[in-house]
C-alpha cells in the first residue's frame, strides 16, 4: 500500500508530465510539417520568437516540475510504510525518461542559440534538422515514455486508507 502523499505527487506529476508529452507531440506531429512547407525563414522567426523567449521558458519548468515531482513520487513511494521498501519499475523508467527529456531540451536550446548569430541561410538547414531530431522527436518520445510510466504508476497504485479508517465503509445506525 502506498500513502496519500505518494498518490498526490503521482497525481502531480501526471497532470505535468501530460501537458509536456502533448506539447511536444503536437510539435512534432502539427507545427514542424508546417515549418517544412513554409520554409527555413518562418522557422528562425518563429524560433527567435517564441521559442527562445517563452516556450522554453515554460517548457523547461514545467519540464523541471514534472521531473522533481517524479522523483518526489519516487522517493515517496520507497519510504512509504508498507514494508516493501522498493520504487516501482514505472516511477523509475519515468525519472529517466524524464531526465532525457530534460538533457534533449538543454541541446535543442544550444542549437536554437545558433540562430541568435543570424546564420546564412544555407547554415541554417543542418541546425533546422538537427533541431528537428533533438528537440523535436527526441523530446517527443521522452516526454510520452516519462507520461505513460507515470499513468502506469498512477494506476498500479493502492492507496492506503488514512489512519483511524477502517477501509470498508460503515453501514449508519438506525
Amino acid at each position: 500500500m502506498r500513502s496519500a502523499r505518494t498518490f498526490s505527487l503521482l497525481a502531480a506529476a501526471t497532470l505535468l508530465s501530460g501537458w509536456l508529452a502533448g506539447a511536444t507531440l503536437e510539435r512534432s506531429a502539427v507545427v514542424v510539417r508546417v515549418w517544412q512547407t513554409l520554409g527555413l525563414e518562418p522557422w528562425v522567426h518563429f524560433s527567435q520568437g517564441a521559442v527562445l523567449r517563452t516556450g522554453f521558458t515554460l517548457e523547461g519548468f514545467v519540464g523541471v516540475a514534472a521531473a522533481a515531482l517524479i522523483f518526489a513520487a519516487a522517493a515517496s513511494a520507497a519510504f512509504d510504510c508498507d514494508g516493501e521498501r522498493e520504487t516501482p519499475i514505472s516511477l523509475i523508467i519515468a525519472g529517466v525518461a524524464s531526465v532525457l527529456g530534460l538533457m534533449f531540451t538543454a541541446k535543442a536550446v544550444s542549437l536554437l542559440q545558433l540562430l541568435a548569430a543570424s546564420p546564412a541561410a544555407p547554415d541554417l538547414r543542418p541546425i533546422f534538422y538537427q533541431y528537428l531530431i533533438w528537440g523535436v522527436d527526441f523530446r517527443a518520445a521522452a516526454s510520452v515514455i516519462a507520461f505513460v510510466a507515470v499513468v502506469w504508476a498512477l494506476l498500479s497504485l493502492r492507496v492506503s486508507p488514512a489512519p483511524g479508517k477502517s477501509g470498508t465503509a460503515e453501514t449508519p445506525a438506525e
